[in-house]
């Protein structure tokens, strides 16, 4: 993917990105993927999930040329002896698309289907979302699905097949389409009305344009750089949404609005990092559904789904979230954004929250109480299926019933995680900070947090290999995987001058791969430099390593890591969820939220100079 970045004459202020290569679109709920020849995927939130949505169907189908813009998606294709002019733009709850040209015979093909986690699961996920359809007209479609209403009007008369988990549909070319999602089936029909008369370019290009302008100015030399700068804050500023939805009140930014739709807890605190640099306000709103999500025994969830079916077919539970948390980064969030902005009303709701969260901890995660917590699910622990719980989900195959005695939702053998802990000791320190201004005790806060950084030392850190383990909480025996956890304990400061110098040899060593820092070593027999979490680079630890080395003064490992990320990212540009570590190939979701967190080093390298 390449990019360009350019500054309308017309507006002052007003910024435009075009790139080649990219065939994503997305408004506020809604979101679209383009094929090679129409719109492969059409997503609303969690409600629907039309896959395919509009393919064009024709004898000889071949691409010209494709670009994209603020404005939208522009494709000319040739057809036989003739062309075909492809147009597709989103903005706010609608989505437009036009198919237009000299070729003849062409038709297109398409569906709407409630959201659904596999295709062979559809028609259950039907029923648990209530998914239902008609077909008012021969040019009209409306269907139903957990409340919400996805209108779809067509310019020329179609050909229906409705059915009870999915809609089909085909109509001739030139056809145009539009989209719109709403709470009721007249707004939503309303709103496809108009984006059927009014394509939406201009206005997506305005808003994003404008929205841009307020971004904080590229100071990278580099032009590559200055481009990726351009295109990372794009990807931050048009994932976030709100929606009418009792447990996300508040508008927030998704991972990706093509792949992870919903609210998670550590992606949220990582975009609230990057946002205090463009709105400390909005940086706050994206942790208030977490902080209102929170349970009456302090657990702030995992993450807010807004479907609730969608919720209960993964974890099996009635409710918008699952019984688990996540790394809790919410604290080095707060930190960043009370640094920017110090909003007395703020402060207050977080500090109460985060001292409730914490105490959670230490009753729910802490059956030993040797005042470090562990995690008892390889998803809580927000890397999935890291070779870190291979001995752990094994220990708890064989004997299933010892480990539930102390956590009754175990999946695992509890693991006290150092970079949990290192988090937890974070998060302390900021309670201690902060509990003068609202009453609580700030030095027993204090003493958490200084126990906690000495059992870290004392229990995790192995002075023949040179570095920080994981430890299993039952024996305090170390989990024999080195991971870039460790260097959280330089991003917390609480490693040893010492020991952080032999953290960077390793860095340098087991985890020097073309995109730095996989998730496991790589001398490590289990490194998959494509294994999501087995071997992946992933940008919010490359982000923790960075500050970590700055804050211990490795100045050159830092200008090096830097420099190597952000030259990668910079190739396309990209913002994936995460990387081939052994090829620098973008991997994952696109526009993924938490990689914008390289903004933050970007700004950071270009004020020392580094880039």
């Amino acid at each position: 993917m390449k990019a360009s970045v350019l500054y309308f004459p017309f507006r002052r202020g007003c910024v435009a990105l075009a790139l080649s290569g990219k065939r994503e679109l997305c408004g506020n709920l809604i979101a679209a993927v383009m094929g090679d020849a129409g719109v492969e995927r059409l997503l609303f939130g969690e409600f629907f999930r039309c896959e395919p949505f509009a393919l064009v169907k024709a004898e000889g189908l071949r691409p010209l040329a494709e670009t994209w813009d603020l404005g939208g998606f522009r494709r000319l294709l040739a057809c036989g002896d003739g062309y075909l002019r492809e147009e597709a733009t989103a903005c706010g709850d609608a989505f437009a698309y036009s198919l237009a040209g000299s070729a003849r015979g062409v038709r297109v093909e398409g569906s709407i289907a409630p959201s659904y986690w596999s295709r062979e699961q559809i028609g259950e996920a039907a029923k648990l979302s209530g998914f239902r359809a008609e077909t008012p007209d021969s040019r009209t479609v409306v269907a139903h699905s957990e409340g919400f209403y996805l209108a779809v009007k067509l310019s020329a008369p179609a050909r229906f097949e409705v059915g009870e988990a999915e809609v089909r549909f085909e109509a001739p070319a030139p056809l145009a389409i539009a989209v719109a999602g709403a709470r009721s089936s007249s707004a939503a029909l309303s709103l496809a009305e108009e984006a059927l008369r009014d394509p939406l370019a201009g206005r997506r290009a305005e808003q994003l344009s404008a929205a841009l302008a307020g971004a904080p100015p590229p100071l990278a030399r580099d032009r590559r750089v200055r481009e990726l700068w351009r295109y990372c804050w794009y990807v931050l500023i048009s994932n976030r949404c709100s929606v009418d939805h009792p447990a996300l009140r508040k508008p927030f930014t998704m991972p990706s609005k093509y792949v992870f739709r919903h609210q998670w807890l550590w992606d949220s605190a990582f975009h609230a990092i990057v946002l205090s640099a463009y709105d400390a306000e909005m940086a706050e709103e994206e942790l208030l559904n977490l902080f209102h999500a929170q349970k009456p025994d302090g657990r702030i969830p995992h993450e807010i789904f807004l479907s609730k079916a969608m919720c209960k077919a993964f974890w099996g539970v009635d409710d918008y979230s699952p019984w688990t948390t996540q790394p809790p980064v919410l604290a080095v969030a707060v930190e960043r954004i009370l640094e920017r902005r110090f909003d007395e009303g703020f402060a207050k709701l977080a500090y109460e929250a985060l001292a409730r969260y914490d105490r959670w901890f230490s009753e729910r995660r802490d059956a030993d109480r040797d005042g470090l917590a562990a995690y008892i699910d390889y998803l809580e622990s927000g890397w999935d299926d890291s070779v870190r719980w291979d001995g752990a989900r094994e220990r708890f195959a064989l004997d299933p019933g010892r480990y539930r005695a102390a956590y009754p939702e175990a999946r695992m053998a509890p693991v006290e995680a150092v970079d949990l802990n290192c988090l937890l000791y974070l998060q302390r320190a900021l309670l201690s900070k902060l509990a003068p201004r609202f009453g609580g005790d700030a030095e027993a806060w204090r003493g958490l947090a200084e126990r906690t950084a000495a059992l870290v030392k004392g229990l995790m850190w192995d002075e023949r290999t040179g570095f920080f383990y994981d430890v299993y909480e039952e024996d305090h025996s170390k989990v024999p995987v080195k991971t870039p956890a460790a260097f959280l304990t330089m991003f917390a400061g609480i490693a040893e001058r010492d020991q952080a110098e032999r953290l960077v040899e390793h860095l340098y060593s087991g985890f020097w791969t073309t995109f730095p820092l996989p998730t496991v070593s790589r001398d490590d027999p289990r490194y998959d430099p494509k294994g999501y979490w087995r071997g992946r680079s992933w940008i919010n630890l490359a982000w923790f390593t960075y500050w970590g080395l700055v804050k211990y003064g490795f100045s050159s490992a830092a200008r090096d890591l830097a420099a190597r990320v952000v030259e990668l990212m910079a190739e396309g540009p990209t913002c994936n969820e995460n990387y081939n570590s052994a090829t620098g190939e973008p991997l994952g979701a696109p526009d993924f939220g938490w990689s914008t967190l390289i903004l933050d080093v970007i700004a950071d390298a270009a004020r020392r100079g580094w880039i």
